[in-house]
């Protein structure tokens, strides 16, 4: 059966040209001339692969590829970025929204069906490593601003699992922020292997299991932890989307609860994975412009990325003493959301963990802030 491939480019001549490449080599073809009809078609047409333009007057390509590999229904979608712009940072741009590949125009037809065979075969070998199921239940950790203290929350939270309320289960902590990760220094583990030693192995190449597995360390019995890049973002290599996901999908077929320190914001490696997983913690503090950057945060995992509130645990963090903080009651009302659990200032206790690479909840088994952190691992581990 003939593949279906859709070429999205908004010059008809163009399209008409492209179009006739493909079906002399056996394609069946589909046209659209917008991003907008380009997600219309790529719902009802079923396609096999597409050929995207990136100049477009409605939606540009990265935007519409974007939204493919947002949809959980279309994310494995194979995309093929076609332009007449030919800069590195244009090509860096394709591939970070998660473009398969990229071509320039014009294109020799040669050149153009063996781009497709390339990209259709990593596809399929691609659908065949995810037949391994994932049986782990994913939770994020996600900040509404930086420093809010979601990284020391999702370390805390998985050594309470290791330690008793998941002790006979596999755990998983795996750190995927795009650069100045601190889980291995809050551990006391190793910097120099994890993410960055993946991503260096796996340069150009589809990322295998083994590679991924290489690059855990046992911190505990029952907690395997997945380091991400010390180095500031821009200098840490970058972390695709398709890896990503890739990396999620191998570790939530070997674990039973998976924990992702995601960081901040909403970039394409995030919009990806979130949909994936069954709880979003999603860190803020009591502060108005903290919550001021909640809302918005808030508003996109539930409409754009299709959350249901009631996988979002929206987890209050107090970082320092304060009497003119908002109190729980009204933060509730302004983000129309429930709190789910109150972290209360800790600042010894944190310089303490801080210091000897050990996480609170180990130092301090006792205290009132240990106890708020297991409380929220048993609202997980139900």
């Amino acid at each position: 059966m003939a593949k279906r491939i859709l070429v999205v480019d908004d010059e008809i001549e163009s399209l008409k040209l492209i179009g006739l490449m493909l079906q002399r080599r056996g394609y069946e073809i589909i046209a659209a001339r917008s991003g907008t009809q380009a997600l219309e078609k790529v719902k009802t047409g079923d396609p096999d692969l597409v050929i995207l333009d990136i100049m477009m007057p409605d939606m540009d390509g990265y935007e519409v590829c974007r939204r493919i590999r947002a949809d959980p229904t279309t994310s494995d979608l194979p995309i093929i970025m076609f332009t007449a712009k030919s800069m590195v940072n244009d090509k860096v741009a394709g591939f970070q929204v998660g473009a398969d590949d990229y071509l320039t125009k014009p294109v020799h037809p040669d050149e153009l069906a063996s781009r497709i065979e390339a990209v259709l075969a990593r596809s399929k070998r691609k659908r065949a490593e995810e037949v391994t199921p994932v049986r782990a239940k994913i939770i994020a950790f996600l900040g509404s601003k930086g420093g809010v203290g979601i990284t020391t929350l999702a370390v805390n939270t998985a050594v309470v699992l290791a330690q008793s309320l998941a002790k006979d289960k596999r755990i998983i902590l795996a750190d995927l922020q795009a650069g100045m990760a601190t889980v291995a220094l809050q551990l006391g583990l190793r910097s120099n292997v994890g993410l960055s030693k993946i991503l260096e192995q796996s340069a150009g190449s589809t990322i295998e299991g083994k590679t991924i597995e290489s690059q855990l360390q046992e911190y505990m019995s029952g907690l395997s932890v997945l380091c991400g890049q010390v180095k500031p973002p821009g200098t840490a290599l970058p972390l695709l989307p398709d890896q990503a996901e890739a990396i999620v999908r191998h570790l939530g077929s070997i674990s039973d609860y998976l924990i992702l320190d995601l960081g901040v914001g909403l970039g394409d490696v995030n919009r990806r994975i979130l949909p994936h997983c069954e709880v979003v913690i999603v860190g803020i503090e009591p502060h108005r412009w903290s919550l001021a950057l909640a809302q918005p945060l808030l508003e996109e995992l539930n409409v754009s990325l299709g959350i249901p509130r009631h996988r979002i645990v929206l987890t209050l963090i107090n970082k320092t003493p304060s009497s003119s903080t908002l109190t729980k009651d009204a933060i509730e009302k302004l983000l129309q959301h429930e709190i789910t659990t109150v972290i209360t200032p800790a600042p010894e206790a944190a310089f303490q963990a801080g210091e000897t690479g050990k996480p609170m909840v180990q130092m301090h088994p006792t205290s009132l802030v240990a106890q708020q952190i297991r409380a929220l691992a048993e609202h997980l581990a139900k």
